[in-house]
């Protein structure tokens, strides 16, 4: 299997947001987006640098002898992690919309749930890693602190919680699956990843479509084409490395990337529907007292 092809085959892609009223931190509007990200992943890896299919079901790829699963895994998944954020901009103009921090608002979420379903090494002298998952999910939250990958995989608090992102009363701003097809000629898989053996440097892509959250209805717009021709809301492409920062604190590796795709109408960010929400609550019982 040629990997070049593979990632040249990877979808074009546009995200799009704009500035609300004065009044309003974030509006999500008609357009092109693209939405940089930080994340740490945790990974299996190790499954060895003999060249070679090493697995191609998840029950296999389970019992392959030198891997090592990754930590914290739940459910035989074989990468979960957390992401923050960093910037959204504008691609037809390369404007600036958001950044990490702006008014106090942070976007960190979380994902898993990808078990490695194909794996192949590749290579003699400099041998690599070709991995294909299925499954996967997403969730973004708006919070008012930013994430803390210091605690490591032991942050994490069951299924889809961690520490200091989903327990912090945050609002739930998208939730999305990994769709299949990220692989063309082969419509299953959701996940492609490659990297090199001996330094676990790589990439990896993958397609998503919106399931909920508060922007759902602006993200669920069916905009991307995956290798097969199947219909997405989002592309996601992102590099990694193992790097001090990670390895210090049990993470497989530390991952920079975007997420592109098209946003459809507009609407108030959360924090804006709350203040609006305490407004009408307060007009109302004024109208009380007056009766």
């Amino acid at each position: 299997m040629n990997t070049r092809k593979i990632f040249a085959a990877a979808a074009g892609f546009a995200l799009a947001l704009g500035l609300s009223a004065p009044a309003s931190a974030l509006v999500l509007v008609a357009g092109d987006l693209k939405i940089t990200i930080n994340s740490y992943n945790a990974s299996t890896v190790n499954y060895g640098n003999t060249a070679g299919v090493k697995c191609t079901t998840v029950a296999t790829c389970n019992s392959v002898s030198k891997i090592k699963k990754a930590p914290k895994a739940i459910g035989g998944e074989d990468t979960w992690g957390i992401f923050s954020v960093q910037s959204i901009s504008r691609v037809s103009n390369g404007s600036l919309i958001y950044t990490a921090g702006q008014n106090g608002e942070y976007l960190t979420g979380m994902f898993g749930g990808i078990q490695d379903t194909y794996v192949e090494v590749d290579g003699i002298m400099s041998p690599s890693t070709l991995a294909l998952g299925t499954g996967g999910w997403l969730n973004m939250y708006l919070n008012n602190q930013n994430y803390n990958a210091s605690y490591g995989p032991g942050g994490r608090m069951g299924p889809e919680g961690y520490k200091g992102i989903t327990n912090i009363g945050g609002e739930l701003a998208l939730s999305a699956n990994f769709g299949s097809g990220v692989l063309g000629g082969y419509s299953d898989y959701t996940y492609l990843s490659s990297f090199a053996n001996n330094s676990i440097s790589g990439s990896a892509q993958a397609y998503l479509d919106v399931t909920g959250g508060l922007w759902k209805d602006l993200f669920d717009t069916n905009s991307q084409r995956d290798p097969n021709g199947g219909a997405h809301d989002l592309f996601m492409k992102v590099t990694y490395g193992q790097t001090g920062a990670s390895r210090g604190a049990g993470w497989t590796v530390d991952v920079s990337g975007d997420v592109m795709g098209e946003v459809a109408g507009e609407a108030p960010e959360p924090g804006s529907l709350a203040l609006l929400g305490l407004g009408l609550a307060g007009l109302g019982a004024l109208r009380r007292r007056r009766a």
